[in-house]
């Protein structure tokens, strides 16, 4: 086995560089991150990697799976080898960046142990890893079969696919891993045999590939399509947004849970661990009965009591407090953490959430307020400092070949809702065959600002017409559009919070030297929990957290400079005019007067794709009857 490693930060190993994935590895080669029954020992994650006090979390994300850390270690200490997360080279092909040959088998040779690249055995010219996979919607992934791509050709007026005859067959057949090349020919690829003179223009879009193996450390055959689903293949670079996507859910720490000194693991915690259950249950004698309950609860860190607690339920069937405890969403989650945000409470010293509200002082600052900043400083009503927050980040699989693409119709071509539905991508698992009982996880450590929009001005706000009608015609765009982002309430609120939670990031960029690729946003949005507000964040994987300059700009005075210039920020874009009256731009047509130019972050930042923006609702138009909001807020506070 080649003990090669690469380092890779945590906080990827549950997102965008986790199972499934192309990595880069050591020598400028990629290989792609095997799934976790590979993890660990055999399969089996450590005890001591199980995240604690995230009942919550699990309960309104519905994860009934344990959530473990990936396996961690030092590249320079030789016992952490075993805990090395493993990874398979791909493409497995290499290409002469000289002549285009191609090496169908190149790793007999081991050419990724030497410290020297290969060589092209014609023309002396550098091998490199190739850069082309195929992919298809149930979350295949394969090489590309550039022997059948050569030989066997397309008819685009048929339809048809032409198999070769005479030698280009015998050719075929034979599988030459060294007779094929990728030539330019008047700005087009051409793949060339130099065995029997067969060639084909490499046109990656009409070619319909499918993967023949599920992955490429995984040489089973594909399981059978379930009815009302087909397959859909395309071959594409190894860095097209078709090969890998990501699936996560997230969700904060918040009393009593962040509490870590307090005992908070509950019957449904324990009921987790059903093995250890069943061995209590069926043990021959008493004693060896108060010997795993007494084993169980040293494992848990609870008491005898609470074990007690969880076998009666086990045993004789859950109670309806425990099936209470279990129901939850995701929707239920950002109310709960709303309620914690904006609620004064103590905290223990090693309290995971730890808030300071600012609002007493802010409502000081504003009294000694007159001219352009009074309305500014009415944006808001609650300003909290969040000195620390613990983000539990779990990765729940991937998706691959997103792309509305149909191989028989091409990519322009428009479908009908049934056969979108039968290409729609599948959710691929942690583990492949998804019967695992745990799901990687990590913790994020931070801190933030958190704000909620003052209710004075916007309950007449949000039922001003011109707004309605702007924000209903974004609503029914984003019906029609069919968009994977989800979003609970699309409301003029909702659009309002996440354009001021960019504006504000982007100022803090600008102004206080954060990059904006390290803050994240929250938003908190329901009319029916009454909440409106958004926390403004950092989080890294180091338990420390970060260095604790974010939280000092919730100082109100800091605060209050920062939001007026974000708000002076809105009313001007480097593509005005074109901006401000576009009908629908970006990702789905979703955005309206927002643009890389003014509002746009990273999308590492964005917890909705970058879209839902819209700054004229705070620069206001006077043409379409919107006011300004620091004009409305002039206007009705003072009512």
């Amino acid at each position: 086995m080649n003990r090669n490693l690469t380092s890779i930060r945590l906080s990827h190993i549950a997102s965008q560089q986790s199972v499934g994935s192309i990595a880069y590895l050591e020598n400028d080669y990629t290989g792609v991150i095997v799934d976790t029954r590979h993890w660990f020992d055999g399969g089996v994650p450590d005890p001591k990697n199980e995240l604690k006090n995230i009942s919550r979390i699990q309960r309104c994300l519905e994860i009934p799976q344990r959530l473990y850390l990936p396996p961690t270690g030092n590249e320079d200490n030789e016992g952490d080898i075993a805990k090395a997360i493993p990874a398979v080279l791909f493409p497995s092909y290499l290409q002469c960046k000289g002549c285009g040959r191609l090496d169908l088998n190149p790793w007999a040779n081991n050419p990724h142990r030497s410290s020297q690249k290969p060589r092209c055995a014609i023309c002396n010219g550098v091998m490199v890893q190739g850069t082309y996979c195929v992919v298809d919607n149930f979350g295949n992934l394969d090489d590309v079969d550039w022997n059948y791509l050569c030989h066997y050709s397309y008819d685009l007026k048929t339809k048809t696919l032409l198999r070769p005859e005479g030698q280009a067959a015998e050719c075929y057949k034979s599988h030459h891993k060294d007779k094929l090349q990728i030539e330019f020919e008047r700005g087009y690829q051409k793949i060339f045999c130099s065995c029997c003179g067969s060639s084909v223009q490499f046109n990656p879009e009409k070619n319909g590939l499918k993967p023949m193996k599920p992955q490429p450390w995984i040489f089973e055959k594909i399981a059978q399509e379930p009815d009302g689903l087909s397959r859909k293949g395309e071959v594409v670079e190894i860095n097209h947004p078709s090969v890998y996507s990501p699936v996560k859910c997230d969700g904060l720490v918040i009393p009593p849970e962040s509490n870590n000194g307090e005992t908070n693991t509950s019957a449904s915690d324990v009921l987790k661990y059903s093995d250890d259950l069943d061995d209590i249950l069926n043990a021959p004698s008493d004693f060896l009965r108060n010997r795993r309950t007494s084993q169980l609860a040293k494992k848990l860190n609870i008491t005898l009591d609470e074990v007690q607690k969880a076998l009666s339920v086990y045993e004789l069937g859950a109670n309806e407090h425990e099936v209470e405890e279990l129901i939850g969403t995701p929707g239920q989650m950002k109310e709960e953490e709303y309620d914690a945000l904006i609620t004064e409470q103590s905290f223990s010293p090693s309290a995971d959430f730890k808030t300071r509200h600012l609002t007493p002082f802010y409502e000081d600052l504003q009294s000694g307020l007159s001219g352009e900043l009074l309305p500014v400083s009415l944006i808001i009503s609650n300003l909290v400092k969040v000195e620390r927050l613990r983000k539990v980040q779990v990765f729940s699989g991937f998706l691959r070949s997103q792309r509305d693409l149909d191989p028989e119709m091409g990519p322009s071509t428009s479908k009908t809702q049934e056969d979108k539905e039968k290409f729609e991508p599948q959710l691929v698992q942690p583990n492949i065959v998804g019967d695992a009982d745990w799901l990687p996880a990590i913790n994020l450590y931070g801190e933030g600002i958190f704000v909620t929009l003052n209710p004075s001005w916007l309950k007449k706000w949000v039922y001003h017409e011109k707004i309605s009608i702007r924000i209903n015609e974004l609503a029914n765009h984003y019906e029609q559009s069919e968009s994977q982002i989800l979003v609970d309430e699309l409301t003029p609120e909702f659009v309002l919070l996440h354009t001021l939670s960019h504006l504000v990031i982007r100022e803090l960029e600008d102004k206080c030297g954060y990059p904006a690729s390290s803050l994240s946003e929250r938003i908190y949005s329901s009319r029916e929990a009454g909440a409106n507000g958004f926390l403004i964040y950092t989080a890294v994987a180091d338990k420390s957290g970060s260095l604790g300059g974010l939280m000092e700009l919730a100082e109100p005075k800091l605060f209050l400079n920062i939001l007026d210039s974000a708000i002076k920020r809105a009313h001007w874009c480097t593509l005005d005019p074109v901006c401000s009256d576009h009908g629908g731009q970006g990702r789905d047509g979703l955005n309206r007067a927002a643009c890389h130019g003014c509002t746009l972050v990273p999308d590492t930042s964005c917890d909705y794709g970058n879209v839902f923006l819209d700054r004229l609702l705070i620069k206001g138009d006077k043409e379409q009857g919107i006011p300004s909001l620091v004009d409305f807020i002039r206007e009705n506070v003072s009512e």
